[in-house]
């Protein structure tokens, strides 16, 4: 197993010297844990996300009064103050609510996607890069595989940061007070880092292309550049289903 003290400058530096040290099976329960923390990384920075989006929403709107019954309940009920269902019937039938807590509250809803995704990529990554290696005439094992779909959440978090600082930027200073209109506005705001966020994109999979080429080809005992195409398909497959 890797020395928890290791650095990972030779991971990132020279991968498959990093993976003729240590077999990518080896590297397992560290490369879980990269899953892990990832999870965790992902899960804040929707926070972060739900957080931004709301600060940057000054606007009210108006909704029905969860405390009153419906309409056809108080119709019958609410002449009888001895009914037990006409209790909340004064409230009033609507109620003005801050759109951004509203906003902050629907990406909470949404906190598991960051908490299950990385380990439903995980295990689609294993079987991608177990199947490349046998199509490739290797013999990978299963542990190598599920170690490098695990590593190759590495290069996320990067990728992750840089999202992050785009969508503040993009939002630094802006006030949305009109709701009908919030859309158009907020993808005029993020298309000045469009092109940033597309450069980390790239910059990601070229990363985690290099960092799995490396070390399927250790892990299937075949050549670099079969690793590369084996690696580099599903790679594509990933980039351009997220970016549709």
């Amino acid at each position: 197993m890797v020395p928890l003290a290791r650095p990972l400058r030779q991971l990132v530096v020279s991968p498959r010297q990093f993976f003729e040290e240590n077999p990518p099976a080896e590297t397992l329960p560290i490369a879980g844990g990269v899953v892990i923390a990832f999870a965790v990384a992902l899960t804040l920075a929707l926070l972060l996300v739900g957080s931004m989006l709301a600060g940057a929403v000054d606007a009210t709107v108006t909704m029905d009064n969860p405390e009153r019954p419906p309409d056809f309940v108080c119709e019958q009920h609410a002449d009888d103050p001895d009914s037990a269902f006409s209790e909340g019937c004064d409230e009033p039938k609507t109620i003005e609510c801050d759109a951004g807590k509203l906003i902050q509250e629907a990406v909470n809803d949404q906190l598991w996607i960051g908490l299950v995704a990385p380990f439903v990529l995980w295990a689609i990554g294993t079987i991608a890069l177990f199947a490349g290696g046998r199509l490739a005439a290797g013999n990978p094992s299963f542990a190598g595989s599920a170690a490098l779909a695990g590593w190759a959440a590495l290069p996320e978090f990067a990728r992750v940061i840089v999202g992050l600082a785009g969508l503040w930027y993009a939002l630094d200073d802006l006030t949305i007070s009109n709701l009908d209109g919030a859309p158009a506005v907020l993808e005029a705001a993020l298309a000045s880092v469009e092109p940033v966020l597309l450069v980390a994109s790239v910059l990601t999979l070229l990363w985690q292309w290099s960092l799995l080429s490396a070390g399927l080809s250790e892990d299937a005992d075949i050549s670099r550049g079969a690793a590369a195409v084996a690696v580099g398909i599903p790679l594509l497959v990933f980039f351009v289903i997220g970016a549709s």
